[in-house]
């Protein structure tokens, strides 16, 4: 999450005025503009992910009334030669949040010609059909659409020219600082463990991949902070907001796909000795998930010439089905209002109302983020994910909670649901 202070944090969470969006453009660390960028339309996305190297996009449209922002050169001012957005969104009311330093990588001008009469006394031209002193002047009045994303996109334009590994003595976290190290700094947030890194390491081409498969050996991701730093932050950590409905929730959806919700896992390799294929199975067999049960059979096959034994075989399928069961989860849509300081990878608590009238939280991983707005910022529409089995459990909670207006333990144990059978280790305590 962005930095907010107090006052701001205040404001955020009640009604304010309007919001708005400060944007400067800077080269070399000089502006390259004497004024902020008129921005009459934007977007903002913010995606997170173990697979997601550069999370954060801007499509900015700017006014150009004369015309003179629309690139020809590379190093023009909104050129793509080096051109970096600084981004501040100024809280109605409040403070300012560093939002983040953004790099164009798109210049597209809208321009309209419009030829106009213009007196230009001393112009004689003979036989003119506008009549002496008279001549035609093209106005340009323009607009100029750009994209722009985060500061990630050069270390990932940045290659490696050759293989490297570790430097001596080297850990994971001082291996992201060196590997960033001509880009800009690294600031590790609490929560991420430090250990040495395998001199055994190698690092192809890839500079941000390199730094992306450091960070998940250590249950970490990556991000950019607003004041152009990358941050480490913990996979998992606590939540940083709750959202509810009537207390900055204007909706909330849900969704299930069936794609990919596998329940037999097919292991394949060949054995050492005589070469004869080795095949492991390893199946969910309890649950709404079980093979063979209402959700039929589905198998996923992985073969690998790793594999030399049966036993490598159904040690990798009992992996995969374990790493299935943990990585299930379900995806809720959130509808807020402007909410600048979240960022993707933030976990927050959802409040799910329920046809049965109660509220269930459910603590989600912010994982896409979308803003938009003209002058006026709109909504923050994000998108979170929920693990299956902390919704059940919170479900659970929630159907739970709803027997305590029954009076004495007795009377709520005896009229407790099934959904007790499902929750073993909830006890008396554990009541909302």
């Amino acid at each position: 999450m962005r930095p907010v202070d107090v006052v701001t944090a205040g404001a955020l969470e009640g009604s304010r005025p309007a919001d708005s969006l400060l944007v400067w453009a800077w080269r070399g660390g000089q502006l390259v503009l004497d004024e902020p960028l008129d921005v009459v339309d934007w977007s903002f996305g913010d995606s997170a992910g173990g697979s997601v190297k550069i999370g954060q996009q801007v499509s900015l449209t700017v006014a150009d009334p004369r015309g003179v922002l629309g690139a020809w050169r590379f190093d023009d001012a909104l050129g793509v030669g080096g051109t970096e957005l600084q981004i501040i969104y100024r809280v109605g009311g409040a403070g300012a949040i560093n939002y983040g330093k953004f790099r164009i990588t798109g210049n597209e001008p809208v321009e309209v010609v419009d030829w106009r009469e213009i007196d230009e006394y001393g112009l004689d031209v003979p036989d003119s059909q506008l009549g002496p002193h008279r001549r035609k002047k093209a106005i340009v009045t323009a607009a100029v659409k750009l994209t722009a994303v985060d500061l990630t996109i050069n270390p990932d334009r940045d290659k490696l020219e050759a293989p490297e590994s570790p430097a001596l003595a080297a850990t994971y976290l001082t291996e992201v600082q060196r590997l960033l190290v001509n880009h800009f700094p690294v600031v590790v947030e609490a929560g991420v463990a430090d250990a040495a890194i395998p001199r055994t390491t190698v690092y192809d081409r890839e500079r941000l991949e390199a730094v992306q498969d450091i960070l998940a050996r250590r249950n970490a991701r990556y991000r950019m902070g607003g004041d152009g730093e990358l941050r480490v932050y913990p996979r998992i950590s606590a939540p940083v907001w709750r959202v509810e409905p009537e207390k900055g929730m204007v909706s909330v959806s849900r969704k299930q796909v069936l794609d990919k919700l596998y329940n037999r896992w097919v292991v394949s390799g060949k054995d050492s000795g005589d070469g004869k294929p080795v095949t492991a199975v390893v199946s969910i067999d309890t649950g709404p998930l079980r093979f063979g049960g209402d959700h039929g059979r589905a198998q996923e096959f992985y073969t690998s010439d790793m594999i030399e034994t049966y036993g490598q075989a159904l040690a990798y399928g009992i992996q995969l089905r374990d790493e299935f069961l943990s990585s299930i989860a379900v995806e809720f849509e959130v509808e807020t209002t402007p909410r600048p300081e979240l960022q993707g990878g933030d976990w927050i608590d959802v409040g799910y109302p329920l046809t049965a009238g109660h509220v269930a939280y459910f603590p989600c991983q912010i994982v896409g983020i979308s803003r938009s707005g003209a002058k006026v910022p709109a909504g923050t529409r994000i998108t979170v994910q929920c693990s299956y089995n902390d919704m059940i459990t919170a479900l659970g909670r929630t159907e739970w909670a709803q027997y305590l207006t029954a009076g004495t333990p007795e009377l709520i144990w005896d009229r407790m649901p099934s959904t007790w059978g499902r929750l073993p280790d909830l006890t008396w305590d554990d009541l909302p």
